[in-house]
């Protein structure tokens, strides 16, 4: 007989779901067809009427079982047999309302978390650019930049590289970008202005990556020339939403950007946001706009002799570096690509080789080019997130598992409870396999049900975590796509068989299956076999101490952060920072500015100081090299140019000398203040650099400048290294009329911003203030990983002893009852109300022991690989293990006390006639 093909297949499935009570009564009327025959048959062999069919319904066997039989056969009988278990299922789940209601969301917040950082996790480690082909972009690396050992490279190199392959139909392709800078946008001169920030391209960069307008047309190679409307400029679509309303008018509209004059000539398609994951440009001009915009951003130079000038157009000079570079490069012809970009790259190796230190000669090489993916090698996105991601994904891993062993103790309970049930259905002749199918046919309205509110929890969650994870606008492909949703399945399914198959193990593997009569709703007396609940619930105490304790140490790294003294005092000072280069205010007229926005600001009530800063801490890093007079050597330093009073008003102790004052003019002796690192790399260790001259250069220009002063050492950039060498002179006779502004006040700094911002308002209204922001805040800015961790880990710690306390509860008051029969024969062979008492308890405090034991292993071993986002944890977690055993080992009491209560007021009588 040959089988039915799948078309015959599905087409008897739908009929047996659609017609089922029509195929029913067909199978009625055959069966009475069939029995009428036999009857009348009996009936011609001389048997009376009610003998005929009594002897047809014994011969035909019983008319609800050749039913049953004839079912059985049909194509699809296993569907209707899976629906009607979750019918079964449905009710019995709409018995426990409790129970489902706690099972849904558990699973909906355990599998939705997991998904949402995997999520996360995935557009940080595993970016993709959202172009054509993305597999075909690519990063080129080759020489480092003398300094700071950075990809950068010259517009000219660019050029030379990007006219190398030109002439190549369909072949590989190069373009530049910059990286991000800020800007200004007004509608017209002298119109408010609005923050963008910008990023200058090559005027191929669309078409390199393939990349369409969604209104108007992007950059092409005749745009690098400023139109008579001013340059051409390229809109984001996210921007062009939140800006203009995705007013389509827009189009051909000049605007000012930094007061200059552009164009803005299209919109970039919908999905498209750069090319660095996590920044988003608000707008695209060509490299060529560099000078005219005021584009300031990362570059590097070889330093002294390589004729750069930063006053300049960077276009036209080779000694500057300031572009990254990416191609398009199809299968199989990057070795070809490779060695074009090499040659046309000869003329600007001689200009890396020639600045190189004898060092970076030794190691750099030939440094040919090479290309590797652009998507994770943009950015320092993965660098910065990449693993703080990973432990946050380990924490909801965690924190799933808990959850699961939580319900798979309550579902244990249940199925101990339904045990007799088991037993009929083993009685009636269910198999193993057919129980299993009941169980799973259970599984499958609470997978439904969580998997779909995980998604909508996964998509508000993942977003909420981008919110709270930057303090600035983070631009993440967060698209959930085919790998994001086998992961949610996959998470899930482990879910479900962990809470649901777990604790019916003992009915689907054991040697027998329950037999009838065995079990009651308290348990028979002496049966305390092992139902696997101290197993699951002393697993469950042992990652929740580990969870706690992970917690606890992130806590410890955040206050050790906040605490650590940095060299200064950074409360109650605001950091008041300008954009006058992007501004129209000349030299002439920041000159009289400063001291006027100086003199308006100490005037103000609750101001102490206030006081000028080229550049303000944290993470103030212009470097610079600095030589000794007379020794040889030089000294990588960070360099700030202060005003008069600066380090009283930072609260920056002075060893040695005096600070500067109003005395250090253009037209006095040139002086430098260095901090006590500088002074013990220059002079060695307890030497006095004052009296001592220092400057950025070889002889004769090592000694430009008179050492006045030496202050104590202080972190400008990361919290968690040693103090820089430091090196500052004053503003006064280098930058008077550039810099920020910081304002110690009397009482809380940011109570005090609004007054600042009117007081700078009223000396002039255009005045371009960034930002204002307290230095404080500054600082936990740059440990704001940490707070993340410590912030989540704390919330999911709470939430894991929540856990174990509802499942601690839950197994006890379970065993309580089931052992009554138990307590009631030892009270009536002489315990004590006491000894029941202690008895529950001590196995509950036995249970959280072995398992506190077991997460202090774990923690102890965590800790070691986390030491890298840990600060001045020196115990290896030991302490923080400690407190969190008292923690669970506090909470499993709690949870135990009232069934201990509950058990030591057993009636041993009542117990007893109850069995």
């Amino acid at each position: 007989m040959r089988p039915l093909s799948w078309p015959h297949k599905l087409s008897s499935w739908f009929r047996l779901l659609l017609r089922r009570r029509e195929l029913d009564s067909a199978l009625d009327d055959e069966l009475k067809f069939h029995l009428d025959s036999k009857t009348e048959e009996n009936i011609s062999k001389g048997m009376t009427q009610e003998e005929a069919q009594r002897s047809a319904r014994i011969e035909l066997g019983g008319a609800e079982q050749v039913k049953e039989r004839v079912r059985s056969v049909r194509t699809g009988a296993w569907l209707e047999t899976l629906l009607q278990d979750i019918r079964f299922g449905l009710r019995m789940l709409w018995k426990s309302p409790v129970f489902t209601s706690i099972a849904i969301l558990t699973l909906a917040l355990g599998v939705g978390a997991n998904t949402a950082v995997f999520n996360l996790l995935r557009a940080v480690v595993f970016p993709s650019l959202s172009v054509p082909l993305p597999d075909e972009i690519f990063v080129l690396r080759g020489m480092q930049t003398p300094n700071d050992r950075a990809f950068l490279y010259s517009q000219p190199a660019f050029q030379r590289l990007r006219e190398s392959t030109a002439a190549q139909v369909d072949g590989p392709r190069v373009a530049a970008h910059s990286a991000l800078g800020e800007g200004e946008l007004a509608a017209y001169s002298g119109a408010p202005v609005h923050p963008v920030s910008l990023q200058l391209v090559s005027t191929d960069f669309f078409s390199v990556l393939g990349v369409s307008a969604s209104a108007g047309r992007v950059l092409d190679r005749g745009d690098d020339r400023a139109s008579s409307h001013g340059w051409l400029v390229v809109l984001r679509h996210g921007f062009w939403q939140q800006h203009f309303n995705a007013d389509p008018g827009i189009l051909d509209r000049s605007q000012v950007l930094n007061g200059t004059l552009v164009s803005i000539v299209g919109v970039a398609a919908r999905n498209f946001d750069g090319v660095i994951p996590g920044d988003a440009p608000d707008l695209w001009l060509p490299l060529e706009a560099q000078h005219d915009v005021r584009y300031v951003g990362p570059f590097d130079s070889p330093g002294d002799g390589s004729h750069k000038d930063l006053s300049k157009p960077y276009n036209q000079q080779s000694a500057l570096f300031w572009l990254t570079l990416i191609a398009r490069v199809p299968p199989g012809q990057a070795a070809s690509a490779l060695a074009r970009w090499d040659a046309a790259f000869e003329p600007d190796r001689e200009i890396y080789e020639r600045f190189d230190s004898p060092e970076q000669k030794a190691t750099a090489g030939k440094a040919d080019f090479s290309i590797l993916p652009a998507a994770s090698n943009e950015g320092a996105l993965s660098e910065t997130y990449g693993k703080p991601l990973l432990v946050l994904m380990g924490m909801v891993g965690l924190l799933l598992l808990i959850a699961c062993l939580n319900l798979a103790n309550l579902q244990g309970t249940r199925m101990l409870r339904r045990s007799h049930e088991f037993a009929m259905r083993s009685a009636l002749g269910a198999s193993r396999l057919r129980l299993l199918q009941q169980i799973v046919a259970e599984i499958i309205p609470l997978g439904a049900c969580g998997g779909l509110l995980s998604l909508g929890l996964a998509h508000l969650l993942g977003s909420a975590l981008v919110r709270v994870s930057s303090d600035r606008p983070t631009h993440l492909n967060l698209r959930f796509g085919l790998d994001v949703y086998v992961f949610c399945s996959v998470s899930l399914l482990i879910a479900l068989i962990l809470f649901q198959i777990l604790p019916a193990r003992k009915f689907l593997f054991a040697e027998t299956l329950p037999a009838v009569g065995l079990t009651s709703a308290r348990g028979s007396i002496g049966a305390r076999g092992s139902d696997g609940g101290d197993a699951m619930l002393g697993a469950q105490i042992a990652l929740c101490v580990l969870l706690l304790s992970l917690a606890a140490m992130f806590v410890r790294t955040l206050k050790n952060l906040n605490g650590l003294n940095a060299g200064l005092d950074w409360r109650n000072i605001l950091t008041v920072r300008f954009d006058f280069y992007n501004s129209n205010f000349g030299d002439a007229a920041l000159a009289t500015l400063y001291p006027q926005m100086l003199d308006s600001l100490r005037s103000l009530p609750g101001v102490r100081f206030a006081v000028q800063d080229m550049c303000p801490p944290p993470n103030c890093l212009w470097n610079t090299p600095v030589h000794a007079a007379g020794i040889s050597g030089e000294t990588e330093s960070h360099q700030d140019d202060v005003g008069p009073g600066y380090f009283r008003a930072m609260g920056i102790p002075l060893l040695r000398g005096r600070e500067f004052n109003n005395e250090d003019r253009p037209t006095t002796a040139e002086v430098a203040i260095v901090n006590r690192a500088l002074a013990r790399r220059l002079f060695g260790p307890n030497q006095d650099p004052v009296g001592h001259r220092v400057g950025f250069g070889k002889a004769p220009k090592d000694a430009a400048y008179l050492v006045v002063g030496e202050i104590a050492d202080v972190l400008v950039d990361d919290l968690r290294r040693a103090p820089p060498p430091m090196i500052y002179l004053p503003v006064a006779q280098h930058f008077p009329t550039r810099g920020s502004l910081e304002v110690r006040t009397v009482n809380r700094a940011s109570n005090t911003i609004a007054s600042v911002r009117a007081a700078l308002r009223a000396v002039d209204r255009q005045l371009p203030i960034s930002t204002i922001t307290p230095l404080d805040e500054a600082y936990a800015h740059t440990f704001q990983t940490q707070y993340l961790l410590a912030r989540l880990t704390s919330a999911f710690g709470i939430l894991a002893v929540v856990l174990a306390a509802i499942g601690g509860y839950g197994v006890q008051s379970f065993r309580v009852v089931r052992r009554t029969s138990e307590f009631g024969v030892r009270m009536a062979l002489g315990a004590s109300r006491g000894d029941v008492f202690a008895m529950v308890l001590g196995q509950a405090l036995r249970v959280s022991a072995i398992g506190s034991s077991a997460g202090g292993v774990l923690a102890v071993v965590f800790s070691h690989s986390l030491q890298n986002l840990l600060f001045e944890v020196g115990d290896h977690g030991i302490g923080s293990w400690l407190l969190s055993s008292l923690i669970l080992g506090g909470v499993s009491l709690l949870a135990a006390f009232v069934p201990a209560r509950r058990a030591m007021q057993v009636d041993s009588a009542v117990a007893l006639r109850h069995e």
